[in-house]
């Protein structure tokens, strides 16, 4: 079936004698992550974030959302546990 597909998309060389794709490390890395956000332990949320920010900055953004607004209602947490490539953790 693959081989009839092949000549269907109009190449001539049989698709065993294909070569194989290059790899390219380029194409692979990744440049956010959906860090899920625990309140108090218990997984609430998931947010997209870059990796490259900092502790700081994604404090900022965690706290602006509105999923974790409302589970701490408005009140600033006691900790907030940060592991890059992770997971966020803020204890209320």
């Amino acid at each position: 079936m693959a081989e009839e597909l092949w000549h269907r998309l109009g190449y001539q060389p049989s698709v065993v004698n294909a070569t194989f794709p290059a790899y390219n490390e380029e194409y692979i890395k990744e440049d956010t992550y959906a860090y899920p956000v625990s309140i108090n332990g218990k997984t609430r949320t998931k947010i997209e974030l870059p990796l490259d920010l900092s502790q700081g900055q994604v404090e900022e953004k965690v706290l602006q959302n509105d999923v974790v607004q409302k589970w701490t209602k408005g009140e600033q947490p006691k900790k907030v546990i940060y592991v890059p490539g992770r997971i966020i953790n803020l204890v209320v």
